[in-house]
C-alpha cells in the first residue's frame, strides 16, 4: 500500500511531541529528544525550530524544550469535544469525600499515563507524588497498573520494551518481573495496587475505564500513605473503585454514542 504523502513527517513530529511531554513537566534537552525518538540530531534539530516557530514547542535558554502555547490551546478545543475532565470531575470528588484520601482521574497517552484531575480528602496527611500534568510510564503507579493489565500481552510487552530506559533511569526498584506480577493480581482483583513504586511510602489503587470499542481511555485511582491502604483497607475501597470506574465508563460510553 503506498503510504501517504509526508505521513513520515507528521510521525517523526509527534514523536518530538511526546519526548517532550515525557520530560514530566520540566525542560529538555536536543539530546534527551533525539535519544528518545532515535531519530538524528539534525531531524530533531529542524522539527524543534519549526515546531518552536509555530508555538507549538517553547524553548528557554537555560531549561530546554516544553510543550508551547499553541499545544494548550488545541487541548483545550479538543476537552469542549471530549469533555472528560468535565465528565470524570464529580466520580473524582465523590471518590475522595467517601475515603478521605486523594482521588484521581488519569488517562492513557501511548504508553504513559498522563493526570488530568486531583481531588483531595479531608485525612490531614496526603501523598503529594501525582499532581495533574504528571505523566508516568505505563505500568507505573496505579493507575499504570490497571491500564497496563487491561491492554493484551503483546501489547504489554512492546510497551515494556518502549519504557525501559525510562524506567531504569526513573524507576530503578520497579522491576519487568514486577510488572507482570501486578498485572496478574490486578487481573485477579479487577484493581490495581501501587506499592510505592514511584515513592516510597505513597501507595495506590487503580481500576481502568475503557471506550465503547474496549480500548483503554484512563483510570480512576486512589492514594495515601501506605499506613493508610493496608489489605484490609484495600479490600473495601479496591471494590468500590472499581464500581465507581464502571459508572464512569457507562458516563463516558453515553457521551461517545451523542457525539456521533
Amino acid at each position: 500500500m503506498q503510504s501517504v504523502k509526508g505521513a513520515q513527517s507528521i510521525s517523526r513530529t509527534f514523536q518530538v511531541l511526546r519526548a517532550i511531554a515525557s520530560g514530566l513537566g520540566g525542560g529538555v534537552t536536543l539530546a534527551y529528544v533525539t535519544q528518545r525518538t532515535g531519530l538524528t540530531k539534525p531531524t530533531v534539530h529542524r522539527l524543534l525550530q519549526a515546531l518552536v516557530a509555530e508555538g507549538v514547542v517553547e524553548k528557554t535558554a537555560s531549561e530546554g524544550y516544553f510543550l508551547g502555547p499553541e499545544c494548550y490551546g488545541l487541548g483545550v478545543i479538543a476537552n469542549q469535544r471530549y469533555g472528560l475532565s468535565r465528565i470524570a470531575s464529580g466520580s473524582v470528588a465523590r471518590i475522595a469525600a467517601e475515603c478521605g484520601d486523594s482521588a484521581f482521574f488519569s488517562i492513557r497517552s501511548e504508553w504513559h499515563t498522563l493526570c488530568l484531575i486531583r481531588e483531595d480528602g479531608d485525612y490531614p496527611i496526603k501523598t503529594h507524588v501525582l499532581q495533574p500534568g504528571t505523566r508516568l510510564p505505563l505500568g507505573v503507579g496505579g493507575a499504570g497498573i490497571a491500564m497496563l493489565a487491561a491492554l493484551d500481552d503483546d501489547e504489554i510487552e512492546r510497551c515494556l520494551a518502549a519504557n525501559a530506559d525510562e524506567c531504569a533511569k526513573h524507576f530503578p526498584y520497579d522491576l519487568k518481573a514486577d510488572k507482570w506480577k501486578h498485572i496478574a493480581e490486578c487481573r485477579m482483583l479487577g484493581y490495581g495496587i501501587n506499592r510505592g513504586s514511584v515513592v516510597a511510602d505513597s501507595w495506590g489503587l487503580g481500576a481502568v475505564i475503557r471506550d465503547t470499542d474496549g480500548g483503554v481511555i484512563g483510570a480512576l485511582t486512589i492514594a495515601a500513605i501506605g499506613s493508610r491502604l493496608k489489605p484490609e483497607r484495600q479490600e473495601v475501597l479496591g471494590p468500590q473503585l472499581v464500581r465507581e470506574a464502571a459508572a464512569l465508563e457507562r458516563k463516558i460510553h453515553e457521551a461517545q454514542r451523542m457525539r456521533y
